[in-house]
Order: C-alpha cells, then structure tokens, then sequence
C-alpha cells in the first residue's frame, strides 16, 4: 500500500519558467520546472504534475492540502491592456481637491480602456479625522444611478484621508450595494496608502481587473479539478505572503511583483536567515533585493506600473542585465559581460552545451564553480574567463552597494539557476558571506509554497487626544486583527513592520503609522516519518527547521535609514524594477522621453512654457529644493492640466515688471498631506483677498477703514473670516497686481504662481524669495531687505480667509499661519504682501526659474546621451561634487514640527578617506567635510542635492 504525504504545492510563474514545489511540513520533497506557456495555466498545470510524478514514482502517494500560484495574469493584463473593465471613480472630497479631476494622472492609451466616469461628491476628511463636509447619501444615490445607466458597473471610492477614517468609504460602499447589487466596488483605503491620485490609480487597475480576475481563478478551480486537487488554492502577494482565491477576487493588484517577493521569502526560509541582501539571478537579469525579519523590504517610493503611477505596496528591488544567458563580449583588452543575453536559447547557444556563443554560465561551468554541460567545449582566449569573472562580481558587488542601507557587511543569499555565476568563496566588499541554499533554483516557488498571511495598517494619527504609544498600540491590535480574518492562527501571529513617522511642519500633533503583521495558515500533519523516508530516498537532505520568530521590530527611524517627505532621501535611486521581466518604473521625477535641443519659445519677452519646459523646472525643482519642499509632481501636474485647458503659462524677467505690485503665492503645510488633500482653489482665495484690499483704497499700512473686528495678539494684527464679498475688483484695478511670483523655487512651491497665474492670465516673475527650499517665512529675502510684512492672506478650501493687516515680524507671522493651517487640515493656500515693482530685482533671488529649468534640461541631456546627470550638471552650473560615496549614518529628530538631524556620507574610489556631514532642517543646510577625523572644509549657504 502506497505511503501518503500531506503536502502543500507551491507555483511561481516567470517570464520564462514556471516552478513548482512540493513542500510536506517545511521540507522540500520535489520540484520542477517548465516552460512558461501563452496560456498561464497549461505551464502551472504542466510543472505540478512533474512535480508529483517525482513523488509518485517512488512509490508514494500525495494528499495536497493547498495551493499557493504566484502569477502573471493580472499584471499582464496591465501592461498589455487587455481585458479590463471600465471604472468610475467616485472622490469624497467636498470643495478640496477639486483642481484635480478624475483619471487626471492616467496615462492616455490606458486611460482609454479603463474610463467611466468621474465625480466628486460631498465627504473626506482631514488628517486628524475631522469631516472636510458631512456625506449626503442622496448625493451619492444620484450619482450611481448616473454611472449604472452609462453601463459602468465596476466603481472605486476614493476618499480624502480615508486611511485615517474609513467610515465615509465603508458607508457608500454599503449605499452602492443597497442600490445595485450587480455592482462591483473597490474602497481605495484598502488598496493604496496616502496619496489620493496615486491610490485613486491603484484602486482603478483593481476593479478594471476583477472581471478578468473571477475568469482567471475559475480556470484555474476547472484545471485543478481535473488534475483531482479539490483542495483550497491560494495567490502570492507582493508583501510576502498568501491571499485567498476568494479574497483575490476583490485585490487581483496585491498578486503584482509578487515574483520577487516569492523568491526573496523563498531564500529566506531555505538559508534561515531573517536579515540579509537576496540576489535573484536568471537567464538574463538579476534582481536584488533586502530582507527586513524575513520579508522583502517595500520600496519607499511610487511605483509605475504600466506608466500608471500608484503607491500600493510593492518589493524594493533592483534589477541589472546579468544573467546566466549574458554574452560575454571581447573588444581588444576590454571584456563585458551583458547586457544582451542569449536569453531562453542558452540550452542550444552556450558552448557548454555545444554552441558558439560564449556566456557568463560557460565562464561559471569554465572555472569551475558548477558542473553542467561539457567544460572542455568551452573556448576563449587567455585571461578572458579571469576578466569576465572580475566583471560579474564588479557588478553584483555594486549592486549589492546600492541595496545596503548601512556600512557593515551583510550576509547574501544567492537563489536562482544564474546564481552559479558567483563564486560563494570570493570576497566581496560589503558581503559578510554567501549562502546558496538547497532548492536555490527554485527558490521562488518555495516562497510561494510558505502558508502565511498578513494583515496591515497604514494611517495617519492624531496626537492632540491621545499618546503616541496608544495609538501605535491600537494600530497593533488593527493589525493582528486583520491578519487573523485573513486567515492566519491567532497563536502565530506576529507584528513584522512597524513605521511611525512625525509629520513635517506641524507641532508634533500628527504621525504617519505602518504596522504589518504575520501570521501561519493552520499547520499541516504531514508524516514527519514518511518525509524522512522519501527524502533518504530522493538523496535531498533531511530537514529544513522552521524559521526562526523575527524579534520585534524596531521604530522605522532606526530601521529605514531615510527621512521621508522632506528630509533625507537614501542616495541610492530606483531607476527600474522587473515585473515578471515586463517593465515597471518607479521613477523620482520624470519617465518622459523629450528632446534635450528644446529651444524655448519666447514671443514680445514672454517665455511661454511648453511641456518640456514644465517637465524640466520640475526635475530643477526637485534638485533646487535641496531635500525638501515637497515633491515637484503634484504642482507639475497642475501646470499641464493649465496648457491641456488651452491656457498659457508666462515667465518674464525681473527686469521687465514696470509697473504695479508683485504677488507671492503658496502653499504651506505639510507635504504629506499636500499628497493627499490636493490644492482646489485655496491659493486663489488668499490671492482675491489681497487684491480685494489693495485695490478698495481702504487700506494704509498697517490700517484697514472698515467695521470688521479686528484682532491682535503675539504681535500680529489680523481679522479672522474676511468676507467674499469686502470689495468688488474691475477692469481699472487689473495695473494694481501685475505678476505672481514663487515664494521658493524648490519643490511644490515652484509651480503655484504657474498654475494660479495661467487661470488669471498673468505672467511669472523669473525669480523668488530664497532661490532654494527653506522652511520658514523669516528666510525669506522679500521680509530681509524688506520691514512690511502684509497686507497677507491665508485661506482654506472652503474660502474661509484669514487677512494680517500687520505682523511685528516674519517670525511671528510664520507662527501665526502656521497655527492657522494646522487648524484648517495642514493645508493653506497663502498670498504674502506684494511688492513694488521697482523692488522686485532688489529684494528677490532673480533668474531662478530658468536656473531650474537649466538643471532640468542638462538632467535630460545626460539622459539622451547616456551619461551620469551629476556631470551634466556640474558642467552647466559650474557646480562641485563635494564627495561620491555611500550613506553611512542618518540620526533625526522632530522637534517644533521640522524634521532636524544631519547625515554622513563615507566616500570611495577616489573620494576615499573622505566623510561629509551634512545638517538639515527639512532641507539640506550645511555640510562638512572631514579627512583623516580632521575638518578640512566648512561649506554653507549653497545648494546641496544627493544623486
């Protein structure tokens, strides 16, 4: 009588293979692996049953308790656009983020596939959890009446804040089902986290996929079926663990990149270690990748998937073109290896087996590291096998660099069948050792085969009611819940991940809080007997103990080494990750392919900007805005929102503003929720105030003849509620402001008077208050050269508008509206006291737009011809490159709602012995340099950028 086995079977389908394991208790009993077919499913269906024809042919029997598939369906169906259901996008916002509709951010050819419609309607909330306006549930039953007679039956709910509180969510999702059943919704809290236009897109590739989702797991149910597997099947995540087929049906994007996450969790188990640097290397790309207490790190940035920008969780990974098909090429002395590749043909085109092509898996096999094909067909001139192989370990060396987040060495976990290309014996600077476990080939489908689910919490908390450790003990408790209803024995759960972030810009009344737990499906009884025996037979060996149970872990300033927002960005860039080998970009500034011989357009001395002329201040933007000021994106979109409506956005010169006053426009808050809350008509409403007074003949500074109640405190003289309607403007009051000015030209800020001034139709002054980001109105160079400070005027979404007619200071006037929008949702539009012409070259910092459009264009300059932006720029700016090296140290802290601390930079190659110390308040502000412990060279007042 044939023995049985209870057993789980892992799947993972790549780009060219599909794997499958048979995993009975934590051991590995057999795999297999075969080409991946057109047809998804006949490559899975093909791998397990060679997988249990290993079993059976040693006369065992299989009862197969669950399957776990990580696969490529959904994400295909993305990046080909196929199969996808149309949305409509129903936004809870009330009069905030309006300036941004609906679908704003799609790319065009996918847009076409995806659009139903877009609303805004009545709800959200602000980061504390307070209603930016009440839901109207008559409002939301007119519109989806609306969107069901369009024939629209998938919809996403989206919102504002809606990872604070759901409720507004929760409860139109309830309304739409009551309203028609036949509807499918996705609610957007559960699939992204902050950022409203990037989970709104996230939440769209959900439900446009659910259609094709419900298609694919019943085939998938029909070809188990057939092959007699009536057990429960279940999908791979991108966080590391398991999701049921039921579950899968409403989150088909929580499978994308779940590849990579597979064989990191794959490596994990097999090494048992729990903190390390995985390199994934295949026929023709390496991905790398960290594991955090046996979980593969989430990338701190957005992520295009697509070109559709989104922020739902996805792997930190890097990939480069070396694999075991990489041709080996010989141009005199010089030898590379990459970045074409023999590919899927490497059984027929390697000399090992054969052919003629020399590869890196004949350069591996040649010296000795594997034994696969025949060595002695191997043929290359003398030295060229040593030189390939410096080559390799040059380039996973330097990737591995880029990976670490800190300056000690880190053990390194080689899976994957290109992994022979390393030697596990070779030093390599940063790598403490090299594992290369059993199974290493199929480590991916290990991973898959691992029964762990997850449950994670992703929110904004108020501090102002309750304590800190309160509110990331709640967050816990969210957390293991979540992870129990999915599936997960309350006994085993524990907490993996936790993040918890201050707020920039506010007065320690916020935090960012990220809390992931795990915990295991309800273990198997396999026959530990019966496994041992069928292993001794197999000649595999004997026992693979459990992973070891991560210890808690620490705060995320500890563990993440970055400051997020507007503090110190890692210096390493994610320039591309592989999807299942289908590209996916997460990009810091711009994916756009555009000309580097732009010439600008300049008709009677107005430069009128063109969309490489926005997309190039943005990329100067984020440089200018020396680590802070927020991200150049939003405000980016905004200025080609103002040229797709047909409207012109105008830059003059400094020296050509003659007459009236200019007006400084922004945004202040925290960039945070600026990502969340987007700007609707804030900065509008401020602007409207100030011209409203200035142009009634009302005000003499600091005095304004009216009945309004006017206040003074802490040296500020204010009237809170200015009304709409104070002064009606004409035609005759348009020569009293003439031009908009940025109060900063780094980050978000820059784009405002852009976006403000093309609805007005007024020009943009080349010039600002700081010629960088700073975070205070005190540095500002108006309120240095200058002693008035007002009239001025805050406003929020609502037009609810705060007017300072005098203010002692610029510190004091900084505290006062600071206050201010802390208490209007950490978001307020703000216009400062205009300037006379005649004053605008004397008191601002003049040219700095077009200095970052400068540094924008000799960024895509680099980009066409294939050069590093660093030397570009130094040699369109005259800049210094004060050291290339590697982030070995960051120490932050909050205190009076900026984020203050300094990073270290140890330098290499020929920066060698060098260390910059670099303190920042949000932004970089000063840095030293130190040889030798010595301090060598003290710089200040300039503009520092990491690359």
């Amino acid at each position: 009588m044939a023995k049985l086995l209870q057993v789980v079977i892992g799947v993972d389908v790549g780009g060219t293979n599909t794997d499958a394991v048979l995993l009975a208790g934590r051991k590995v009993i057999a795999s297999a692996k075969r080409m991946t077919t057109v047809d998804v499913t006949e490559g899975v269906l093909s791998a397990i049953s060679a997988a249990i024809e290993q079993v059976h042919a040693k006369g065992y029997e299989v009862e197969v308790q669950q399957v776990n598939v990580g696969t490529t369906h959904f994400i295909n169906a993305v990046l080909e656009k196929k199969n996808l259901a149309r949305v409509s996008i129903l936004r809870l916002c009330g009069a905030a983020s309006r300036a941004f509709p609906p679908f704003c951010d799609m790319p065009p050819d996918l847009l076409k596939h995806v659009f139903g419609s877009g609303h805004f309607l009545s709800g959200g909330n602000q980061f504390d959890g307070r209603e930016i306006s009440a839901l109207c549930p008559d409002e939301v039953r007119r519109c989806i009446r609306d969107v069901y007679a369009k024939g629209v039956r998938n919809v996403v709910v989206a919102g504002i804040f809606s990872s604070v509180i759901q409720d507004h969510e929760n409860k139109v999702c309830e309304i739409i089902y009551a309203e028609y059943p036949d509807i499918s919704f996705t609610a957007s809290h559960v699939i992204g986290q902050i950022g409203m236009l990037e989970r709104e897109n996230a939440a769209v590739l959900n439900e446009s996929l659910k259609p094709l989702c419900r298609k694919t797991l019943a085939a998938f149910r029909i070809a188990f079926d057939k092959l007699g597997l009536l057990c429960p099947f279940y999908l791979t995540q991108n966080d590391g663990t398991l999701i049921g087929s039921e579950t899968a049906l409403q989150y088909p994007v929580h499978t994308f990149a779940s590849g990579a996450t597979n064989s990191m969790r794959g490596a994990a188990y097999l090494s048992g270690l729990l903190n390390a640097v995985v390199c994934d290397i295949g026929g023709t790309s390496t991905d790398i990748g960290a594991l955090v207490s046996g979980f593969p790190r989430e990338s701190s940035t957005h992520i295009k998937v697509g070109e559709v920008r989104t922020n739902f969780r996805m792997p930190d990974v890097m990939s480069i073109a070396l694999g075991g098909g990489s041709i080996v090429n010989c141009t005199g002395k010089t030898v590379t290896v990459g970045p074409l590749s023999v590919s899927y043909r490497l059984p027929v085109e390697a000399q090992v087996f054969g052919g003629s092509t020399l590869t890196a898996t004949d350069v591996a096999v040649a010296a000795g590291f594997y034994e696969l094909g025949d060595r002695s067909k191997v043929k290359a001139a003398e030295g060229v096998i040593d030189a390939a192989l410096e080559e390799i370990h040059a380039m996973i060396e330097a990737l591995i660099d880029k990976m670490k987040l800190s300056a000690g060495d880190i053990p390194v976990v080689l899976v994957g069948g290109g992994s022979i290309l390393i030697d596990q014996n070779r030093s390599v600077k940063g790598v403490s050792y090299f594992v290369r476990p059993q199974h290493f080939d199929v480590a991916n489908a290990v991973g898959a085969a691992l029964s762990q689910v997850s449950g994670t919490v992703d929110l904004v908390a108020s501090l102002v009611e309750t304590s800190r450790s309160a509110a990331l003990e709640s967050a816990r408790q969210q957390a293991v819940r979540l992870a129990v209803e999915a599936g997960a024995t309350p006994e085993s759960v524990q907490i993996v991940q936790i993040e918890d972030i201050p707020l920039t810009y506010l007065p320690g009344s916020a935090t960012r809080i990220k809390v992931k737990a795990v915990g295991d499906l309800p273990r198997l009884s396999a026959s530990l007997a019966v496994v041992e025996e069928l292993l001794k037979e197999c000649n595999l060996a004997a026992v693979i103990t459990d992973l070891p149970r991560s210890q808690s872990p620490s705060s995320s300033a500890a563990a993440n080494d970055c400051v997020e927002g507007n503090g110190l960005v890692t210096a390493r860039t994610l320039d591309t990750l592989l999807v299942e080998k289908a590209v996916v970009k997460a990009t810091a500034a711009s994916s756009a392919a555009l000309p580097a011989d732009w010439t600008p357009t300049v008709i009677d001395g107005e430069w009128l900007l063109s969309e490489h002329d926005v997309e190039c201040i943005a990329i100067g933007a984020g440089i200018m805005g020396c680590g802070g000021g927020g991200n150049p994106y939003i405000g980016k979109l905004g200025a080609l929102h103002q040229l797709k409506l047909g409207r012109r956005l105008r830059v003059i010169s400094p020296d050509s503003v003659t007459g009236g006053n200019v007006c400084i426009v922004l945004f202040m808050g925290a960039p945070l929720v600026c990502i969340e809350k987007l700007f609707s008509s804030e900065i509008q409403s401020a602007f409207e105030a100030v011209k409203e007074i200035l142009c009634s003949g009302q005000y003499s500074y600091p005095n304004l003849e009216s009945d309004l109640d006017v206040k003074k405190e802490n040296g500020v003289k204010y009237i809170e509620n200015f009304p709409r309607d104070f002064y009606k403007c004409s035609e005759k009051d348009n020569d009293v402001i003439t031009a908009l000015m940025p109060a900063e030209i780094g980050g978000l800020n820059s784009f405002m008077p852009l976006v403000v001034a093309a609805e007005l139709d007024l020009p943009v002054v080349d010039a600002d208050g700081m010629g960088r980001a700073f975070p205070e109105l005190q540095m500002f160079t108006p309120f240095i050269y200058r002693d008035q400070y007002a009239p001025s005027c805050v406003s929020d979404e609502n037009g609810v508008r705060e007017v300072v007619l005098q203010a002692d200071t610029p510190k004091e006037l900084e505290n006062h509206y600071r206050a201010i929008c802390v208490n209007q949702g950490c978001m307020s539009g703000v216009c400062l006291t205009p300037i006379p012409a005649e004053e605008v070259c004397r008191v601002t910092v003049k040219y700095s737009m077009s200095r970052a459009w400068r540094l924008g264009q000799a960024v895509m300059e680099a980009r066409v011809n294939h050069r590093h932006p660093v030397d570009t720029i130094m040699e369109h700016e005259n800049a210094v490159l004060l050291i290339a090296g590697k982030i070995v140290d960051v120490q932050r802290r909050i205190t009076g709602g900026f984020t203050r601390g300094h990073v270290d930079v140890e330098g290499f190659g020929e920066h060698d012995g060098h260390l910059l110390h670099v303190e920042f308040q949000n932004e970089y502000l000063i840095a030293t340099m130190q040889t030798g412990g010595k301090t060598s060279e003290v710089v200040a007042n300039d503009l520092f950028a990491p690359f």
